[in-house]
């Protein structure tokens, strides 16, 4: 078998050999399984793989192990291949039991043929893209974390030349000619696919523009199922046609060629929680939450004082932005998404003399610095009528086109309504005002099927600026407070924080692990809310808490004491957003007169 080192570049001896150990009997799967687990079971080797998302194929082999963290976008058709093949050489007359798992074709010398295919089974194949929103120096962490890793000097290798003789391994399957190449069953090569700088924006089909061109198909071979959007990161064997012809032939829907979009055949996956790239997302390896949690209170502190300052001293509304940064949906209970607060902050500034800057795009650039995962949306008539937000089934390509809205966990939908004219919504603009509407209020949307709609769960954090309250519906409409004599260029606000590159990062790791932190109830405090409620509706009372301000109330105490790392909620933090709803309903009784 071959050597330990050698088990991330030629992934496929090792299974050739296992394979053939069991003559293609059952066990040798578990086998094989067995083997990759044992070495994937910690991160210094799990990150010792190349990651195809920070290294250009181009300096990668077809046929070794790499790495792949990006969105489930599209789940593609069950494909059928050869599992397993009988083949004869024609010379000596010897036969051999070859494996069709793990790859797309079978490489065969010269005075090789398939004699038959023992079994054929069937694989899932999925699209996955580069996580959408992701934030610049999330990108920019991960390259430098990962250019370099797990890359060893070896021989370039072009699919479809033959390898030269001198560098050959005895043992070693000869990597000839597209001639002696062995497409699996349903799965070879119809060069109907031509890709232009034209066309290539349609073939990637990325939910949002991103400067990044690589996408993958992943075939999995277990019978679980990824639900879309997630975010996963998969190491298998890579396959690629550097020759740019397509690799999936008789294929009825869309499959782009692998020299575009690469094939990764999982071996071993990760579900992610979070992509910070500071913080351990392994499920071998937890992050240090306790060394977080520790550091809250002053973290909170500085982020707060950060974020009133950009307020121009409004720190109630540096209150509601801290709590709604800590917002996820962590259950749901009938119709309701529970733990969303969606945020309305409206009197934003336009055009104003004194700050000489957008407003929303200044703390959408705050926001990203400390986000991992961000979308920026003017809400302009243009865009509502014209862009495509809801992702849409194609099926004569048998695909889903994306839309921006599709998005996975956690990614923060900011959208600006300050660029709103006054204009006509047409069909498509209602259509997408509705799905917004319904990420805000349900965090769910209705993908399009043409002949009906299929609804996805969502957890998308939305944040409304604008003039007066929005026309999306949202949990929280907050009138800011600017005091304009305390303005700043909000650049030097931006690169102030920048400087401090320590505290960024303990304000990132932050934001990531509190908003992650089991939260309970304890049944005292359960008690005391319920009879703060039951009381404010006692006859008399001059302001009566509805069912719907006790819910927020809730949400917002529970959010609030995230903040401080807090795990329960006690009485002091209650009355804290008992307050904090009191402040911010005299400023709407205000603004309404």
């Amino acid at each position: 078998m071959p050597s330990l080192d050698n088990w991330i570049e030629k992934p496929q001896d090792i299974i050739q050999k296992i394979y053939e150990k069991h003559s293609g009997s059952s066990p040798w799967e578990k086998e094989v399984d067995d083997y990759f687990t044992s070495r994937l079971t910690n991160t210094e080797t799990w990150t010792s793989i190349p990651s195809l998302n920070e290294v250009s194929i181009k300096d990668l082999r077809h046929g070794q192990l790499v790495r792949f963290h990006g969105m489930f976008q599209d789940q593609l058709g069950p494909e059928m291949y050869g599992s397993g093949a009988l083949v004869k050489n024609t010379t000596s007359g010897s036969q051999k039991n070859v494996t069709g798992k793990f790859k797309d074709e079978l490489c065969l010398g010269l005075d090789e043929e398939v004699v038959n295919w023992n079994t054929t089974e069937s694989r899932s194949c999925y699209y996955c893209v580069p996580i959408p929103g992701e934030t610049p120096w999330v990108k920019q962490i991960f390259r430098e974390k990962n250019s370099l890793s797990g890359l060893q000097p070896s021989r370039p290798v072009s699919i479809g030349k033959k390898r030269p003789l001198e560098e050959e391994d005895d043992n070693e399957m000869m990597d000839l000619g597209e001639s002696n190449k062995r497409p699996c069953p349903l799965t070879n090569t119809n060069p109907s696919t031509s890709v232009t700088n034209g066309n290539l924006d349609k073939i990637l089909n990325f939910p949002l523009p991103s400067s990044e061109s690589v996408g993958c198909i992943v075939k999995i071979y277990s019978e679980d199922e990824v639900p879309l959007n997630d975010v996963l990161e998969v190491v298998g064997v890579l396959s690629f046609n550097t020759s740019g012809v397509s690799d999936d032939e008789e294929r009825e829907d869309f499959q782009p060629p692998s020299s575009i979009v690469p094939r990764i055949h999982c071996i071993g996956s990760q579900k992610w929680q979070h992509n910070n790239p500071y913080i351990i997302s392994y499920s071998f390896q937890k992050w240090n939450e306790a060394a977080v949690v520790e550091l809250s209170a002053t973290i909170r502190d500085e982020l707060h004082g950060l974020l009133t300052e950009f307020f121009l001293g409004d720190s109630i509304a540096a209150d509601y932005l801290l709590c709604h940064l800590m917002s996820r949906v962590y259950n749901r209970k009938d119709s309701l998404a529970l733990g969303k607060l969606s945020l309305n902050l409206t009197n934003v500034p336009i055009d104003n003399a004194v700050l000489q800057e957008s407003f929303p795009r200044f703390l959408f650039s705050l926001l990203e610095r400390l986000v991992t995962k961000a979308h920026f949306l003017p809400m302009s008539l243009e865009n509502l009528n014209t862009l495509r937000m809801i992702p849409k089934k194609d099926y004569q390509e048998n695909r889903l086109i994306a839309g921006c809205l599709q998005l996975s966990s956690q990614t923060h939908l900011v959208l600006d309504e300050t660029a709103m004219t006054e204009g006509q919504l047409i069909a498509d603009g209602v259509r997408n005002v509705t799905a917004i509407g319904n990420i805000s209020s349900w965090q769910k949307i209705e993908y399009d099927f043409n002949y009906h709609q299929v609804e996805f769960h969502t957890d998308i954090p939305v944040l409304i600026l604008s003039e007066r309250r929005s026309i999306v519906a949202t949990d929280v409409n907050l009138p800011l407070r600017l005091n304009m004599s305390r303005g700043r260029p909000f650049a030097e606000l931006i690169e102030k924080l920048e400087t401090n590159a320590e505290l960024l990062i303990q304000m990132r790791n932050y934001l990531t692990v509190t908003r992650l932190l089991p939260f309970k109830l304890n049944d005292a405090i359960q008690e005391a809310v319920q009879q703060d409620f039951i009381q404010s509706r006692a006859p008399g009372q001059a302001n009566p808490m509805s069912t719907e301000d006790f819910h927020l109330l809730l949400v917002l105490s529970r959010l609030l004491a995230l903040t401080y790392g807090k795990t329960e909620l006690d009485v002091s933090l209650w009355q804290r957003a008992k307050a904090m709803e009191a402040e911010r309903k005299s400023r709407l009784s205000n603004s309404s007169r």
